[in-house]
């Protein structure tokens, strides 16, 4: 059973409190070269993911196990490596790791870089069918054995009533036993840095097209003032992609 959050109304403690519970939240990373505005949202985005968790705690169950995906070491060495992954997501699940929960791993190092391996080599395209084939079969093994790592760990680590909070891009492939009660926290600040996500897009897509547009009339590219140009907030060298979020 899946709910929202905005739907839950004053559970019975005997149908919730003793049952396995997992709060799913989805998974916004920062994006390094993003333009200006986006790491508020960001920010913006998980102090209300953390404003909701506290509000279905009080009436589901205290979070007991946190499961962050990307995330293969478990206790102190998971929670230094989320710093280095997702540090925006660092304090609502240092708040919850500090009132007692266990930071588990969630995934298994070896499989989770095997489907970024497969899925970057079959984005550069091919000229055999026989070779994409090939990447393509080796992807989807390396996908499923990674998604039945992760519900497996799910049921392993979730004890008889407990309470886990999962961070993870989708929980939709990812089997989870029938006993664990699904709760979705999706605050209206995701679907708002959503909407601007695609604004930014739309507005280099309409740069990239007038740009195109004045090469083949032989013209000069249209200046940029320095105005008119969105900064950057992380002078790294990681690129932007709009909708990566």
């Amino acid at each position: 059973m899946s709910e929202e959050l905005g739907k839950i109304e004053k559970p019975e403690a005997g149908d919730i409190l003793d049952q396995r519970k997992l709060y799913v939240i989805p998974l916004v990373y920062s994006l390094p070269g993003a333009p200006d505005g986006y790491a508020s949202r960001l920010g913006d985005y998980w102090s209300a993911v953390d404003q909701h968790l506290n509000s279905l705690e009080a009436k589901a169950g205290i979070v007991k196990k946190v499961f962050p995906e990307g995330i293969s070491f478990s206790g102190d060495p998971g929670v230094e490596q989320l710093k280095q992954t997702n540090l925006p997501a660092y304090p609502f699940i240092n708040t919850r790791i500090q009132s007692g929960a266990i930071l588990e791993a969630l995934d298994d190092d070896d499989l989770f870089m095997q489907v970024l391996d497969w899925g970057r080599i079959a984005q550069t395209g091919f000229n055999s069918q026989k070779v994409a084939d090939t990447v393509q079969d080796a992807y989807t093994t390396a996908a499923e054995a990674r998604l039945k790592h992760i519900a497996t760990t799910l049921d392993e680590k979730l004890g008889p009533g407990e309470a886990g909070v999962v961070v993870i891009s989708s929980l939709r492939d990812i089997k989870t036993p029938g006993d664990i009660e699904i709760f979705n926290i999706m605050p209206p600040e995701l679907d708002r840095l959503n909407r601007w996500i695609e604004e930014q897009a739309r507005i280099q897509q309409a740069e990239a097209e007038r740009m195109a547009a004045a090469a083949q009339a032989g013209q000069a590219p249209p200046s940029t003032s320095a105005a008119d140009e969105p900064p950057a907030e992380d002078d790294g060298p990681g690129l932007w992609t709009p909708g990566s979020a």
